[in-house]
């Protein structure tokens, strides 16, 4: 018997031991990496949005006419409805401060939420009372009445008084769905800067 021959047939666990764990190594290292570029990606993702709401609060933090004037039509309902938050969120009474905010303000507050939510779903059932109840003038003030004939049929079912509306997970999602193939998050930005243009002396 050859000496590697010999070797082998004593230390044979040894000599599968280290492709193996050269496979494990392999395979862990390829996790890290897939990990650490999902990380990276969320890290740059989470730092762009950062460095667009520092953007938002520059333009404006302090409403004018001429920030609304100039406003982008993407940008403007978010970045009126950002000016209202940061004032808010300074009050000991949010809510109450914020129901002492004239009708259009408060529309254009709930529009913004409305979108950032992006699921109606996600609207009824995590926001207050303040919100969900005005979404639906909300949506008319800005001309989009048929679409607020829809919304209204899920404000009733998520309203625990309301009993004229059984609850319907199909109907909820149908909703859903007409939202997204219709673009109607898109039309709620384009629409709410249009009517915050000209209308400018009732959001400053």
């Amino acid at each position: 018997m050859s000496a590697v021959s010999q070797w082998f047939s004593q230390y044979w666990m040894y000599a599968l031991g280290v492709p193996l764990a050269i496979a494990v190594f392999a395979v862990v290292l390829k996790m890290a990496v897939k990990s650490y570029k999902s990380y990276y990606k969320r890290y740059r993702s989470e730092e762009k949005e950062i460095t667009r709401l520092l953007g938002l609060k520059e333009k404006y933090g302090e409403l004018t006419a001429e920030a609304i004037g100039s406003g982008d039509e993407n940008e403007l309902l978010e970045g009126v409805a950002l000016s209202y938050q940061l004032k808010l969120q300074k009050s000991e009474h949010m809510v109450d401060d914020f129901n002492q905010l004239g009708d259009e303000k408060k529309y254009i507050y709930a529009l913004d939420v409305f979108v950032s939510d992006g699921d109606v779903k996600t609207f009824f059932s995590e926001n207050g009372k303040e919100l969900t109840e005005i979404i639906v003038p909300a949506f008319k003030m800005i001309g989009l009445s048929e679409e607020a004939e829809k919304i209204n049929n899920l404000r009733l079912m998520y309203d625990e008084k309301d009993e004229t509306v059984n609850f319907d997970p199909d109907v909820i999602k149908n909703v859903q769905q007409y939202i997204v193939d219709n673009g109607i998050l898109t039309k709620i930005k384009l629409n709410g800067a249009k009517y915050i243009k000209e209308n400018a002396d009732l959001f400053l």
